[in-house]
């Protein structure tokens, strides 16, 4: 039995790396100071009228294919106001924000500075979803999509995020108008909002970039490590002997 923990914790420290490829939470906010052009202050949480303001002067959300910039409301049904538009005043927001940035970056696994780019306000109203995609690179350094949904009444339009064969599905609905629901993952991994039943559901989408040089962060792979340790436990459970686990890089 030694042997095997000893085998097993030499096979878990080539895990160098902690993080996962999303992050989610909820965070203790205090509510910003949300202003459109065109249309002035946004009460948070948000009213229904103004919802519909928001929604009369933004525009249907494109979605890439390749090279291509498409709108098509079969595979994307969804309202977006460009960043230029959106204001978000209070230097407390400031705050949060990096309270919140502070936590995803650590769940994604990823060290050294990371910077949030404001990319666009998002509204889905009743019926609106966006089919599965995957992100593309907006942005020199990009490699990961933070969205923090903001105090707004809605049901469905959970989230839903794969990789490698796994599969999360986030509902970043919450009701007490003093947090915010926020997820985080991967630009390479696939995922897509699921139908709003009822309500709207307000977001603000940030991209994520590296800040300096070098690659930008991978999502964290485990995959031999865990192969390695399902045959060594496996072998020990019907008694046979262990599997290689191979040189330490």
């Amino acid at each position: 039995m030694s042997s095997l923990v000893n085998t097993l914790a030499d096979l878990l420290s080539q895990v160098r790396r902690p993080g996962d490829f999303y992050a989610t939470g909820v965070a203790d906010v205090h509510l910003p100071a949300l202003e459109v052009t065109g249309l002035g202050p946004v009460a948070l949480p948000l009213l229904p009228a103004q919802a519909e303001q928001l929604i009369e002067g933004a525009e249907r959300a494109p979605y890439g294919r390749g090279s291509e910039t498409l709108v098509d409301t079969e595979v994307r049904r969804t309202w977006q106001l460009d960043a230029s538009r959106v204001r978000i005043g209070g230097q407390r927001w400031t705050e949060d924000l990096a309270q919140i940035l502070g936590r995803v970056t650590s769940a994604l696994g990823v060290t050294g500075q990371v910077e949030a780019a404001l990319y666009k306000l998002l509204v889905y109203d009743t019926g609106s979803f966006f089919l599965s995609h995957r992100d593309s690179e907006k942005a020199p350094g990009m490699f990961a999509t933070l969205v923090v949904v903001l105090p707004s009444i809605y049901t469905g339009g959970e989230l839903l995020i794969r990789h490698k064969g796994r599969t999360v599905r986030l509902d970043l609905r919450h009701d007490e108008p003093s947090e915010v629901a926020y997820a985080a993952f991967y630009a390479d991994c696939r995922h897509e909002v699921l139908p709003v039943v009822s309500g709207y559901r307000l977001a603000l989408v940030y991209n994520l970039l590296r800040v300096g040089d070098g690659p930008p962060p991978q999502p964290p792979d485990y995959a031999p490590q865990q192969h390695q340790a399902t045959e060594l436990l496996s072998a020990w459970g019907e008694g046979t002997p262990r599997p290689q686990t191979g040189h330490r890089s």
